[in-house]
């Protein structure tokens, strides 16, 4: 064998490895989620005359709980937190979470109702069918017990 067929072989075996890794698949297939989840973070808007500014506003102690038809589920509690991640219902076009700022006074609580389509997607063979949505509205309400 001559060098440069040496030299051939062994160029044409770099570029059947190289091939061959770029083709194999480094992630989940199934990379998309089942479960929808909505980010609520808590602002308070300052105005004055000359511009509105927009601040965090950090719970105590945040709890959100989720309103079923069977009854109260806590799910969510933060401490010292603005931002929360709630999930939407897989199996309804509408969810309803009541959310209490501070854990130490829960005679006061607001309510939190999303309603929104639910559009089946397919993914693939493997992966199957997941839902994609599209919120119409967010409704909130304020109580005292």
């Amino acid at each position: 064998m001559t060098n440069k067929s040496k030299y051939c072989t062994l160029v044409l075996a770099a570029l059947c490895c190289i091939g061959w890794a770029a083709c194999t698949q480094e992630r989940d297939p199934c990379y998309t989620p089942k479960t929808a989840g909505v980010n609520i973070e808590f602002i308070h808007l300052i105005s004055d005359t000359s511009k509105t500014l927009v601040a965090d506003t950090v719970l105590p102690g945040g709890v959100f709980i989720a309103l079923t038809d069977s009854g109260r589920i806590e799910t969510i509690r933060g401490l010292y937190s603005s931002l929360f991640t709630i999930s939407l219902s897989p199996v309804a076009n509408t969810c309803k979470w009541e959310v209490a700022t501070d854990t130490l006074n829960t005679n006061l609580y607001d309510t939190l109702t999303f309603y929104y389509k639910r559009n089946l997607q397919f993914l693939s063979n493997a992966c199957g069918y997941t839902y994609f949505y599209s919120i119409d509205s967010v409704h909130t309400s304020h109580f005292n017990i």
